[in-house]
């Protein structure tokens, strides 16, 4: 066994006897040589699922916080009470974001989905009936808390993330199958060779034929397309790649990169999980402040580069989380008023 071995060996038999109560309520006292396994296999070994509930390993690095303020402009809010010198990483008084799925279909006004689930049907929408040429566009969207699911016409299942939006036709038409996403969606492309299915997403097109891969771009910094199954034809207007299972393609700069991934970090927010894959501590605070519609204030602005391996179920009540963070010791995390506040 190399030094890098018995480091990470040494790293997770810490980690996990920082493990509390509440894990234990959640779940049977873990099996430390089966975490450890399945740590060093997704770490240079090989890759191995690891099993989900409240599951949670962490590894911090703390790197320089110069580009912090350039990122988030400002550090206080009308909103909040900042100290001085803290940073506001989320402000859930400035999202003025919806609060239930929302479709429109064709011209007619949006209403809320029940079941969070639609079935696209040919014969609605307001200009359905003028017959023609005429396709009418619906939008599906998410609040900042909830998923959504929709069949389309041709068959074709998607699941929508919280926050996203989904243009699609009522009925396809063309050569083509064409939708528009912003923020994240998985698909279950129903098969047709001879029209393929194309998902333009923030100046990066997905073409397939039918399989299954996911899509995220809610911003040009935070670009992927991940697949899972098949192969799927990745193009921006300078470039064009083609995947293969277990590799995402993401937008570095205005090239298309392509890596072998732990796809299990793209999805599992399909099983309604948050994963973190040694991400940022601020990263990982402000989905958490997003889902849960809370404000995040960091004390220190060194503490917001911590990386972390964080997993939980996106169910949990938020004290459950905040506990489970501090069961890490990587950071002071406290929760009342609306706010998440970490030092």
């Amino acid at each position: 066994m190399t030094n890098e071995d018995l480091d990470i060996k040494d790293f997770m038999q810490e980690e996990v006897a920082l493990r509390d109560h509440l894990l234990r309520k959640h779940h049977p006292a873990p099996d430390v040589e089966s975490e450890l396994e399945a740590f060093m296999q997704q770490h240079g070994v090989g890759r191995k699922r690891r099993g989900f509930g409240i599951a949670v390993a962490a590894v911090a690095s703390v790197a320089a916080a110069v580009l912090l303020l350039f990122v988030f402009g400002w550090n206080g809010s009308g909103g909040l009470d900042v100290p001085e010198g803290a940073v506001v990483a989320y402000d859930a008084h400035a999202d003025k974001a919806q609060q239930e799925v929302m479709l429109q279909q064709g011209d007619e006004e949006p209403v809320a989905v029940k079941g969070n689930k639609v079935y696209a049907n040919a014969s609605a929408g307001a200009n359905a009936a003028s017959g023609g040429n005429v396709v009418v566009q619906n939008v599906l969207t998410t609040p900042h808390n909830a998923t959504a699911q929709i069949v389309l016409a041709d068959g074709t299942e998607v699941m929508l993330n919280a926050g996203s939006r989904l243009v699609y036709p009522q009925k396809f038409g063309g050569k083509k199958r064409e939708v528009r996403l912003q923020g994240e969606a998985y698909f279950k492309v129903h098969h047709d060779a001879k029209h393929p299915f194309i998902v333009h997403a923030d100046g990066v097109a997905t073409k397939v034929l039918g399989t299954e891969f996911n899509v995220r771009a809610y911003d040009r910094s935070n670009t992927h397309v991940t697949l899972l199954q098949g192969s799927v034809q990745v193009s921006t207007s300078a470039q064009s790649v083609r995947i293969s299972p277990g590799e995402d393609a993401s937008l570095n700069g205005a090239r298309l990169k392509v890596n072998d991934v732990d796809t299990e970090a793209f999805t599992a927010w399909t099983q309604d999980e948050f994963y973190f894959d040694n991400e940022s501590l601020v990263d990982i605070a402000r989905q958490i402040g997003k889902w849960y519609n809370v404000s995040v204030i960091f004390q220190s602005a060194e503490k917001m580069h911590t990386r972390l391996f964080f997993a939980a179920p996106r169910s949990a009540d938020i004290e459950d989380v905040v506990e489970i963070l501090n069961s890490l010791n990587k950071a002071k995390v406290t929760y009342g008023e609306g706010q998440l506040v970490i030092e």
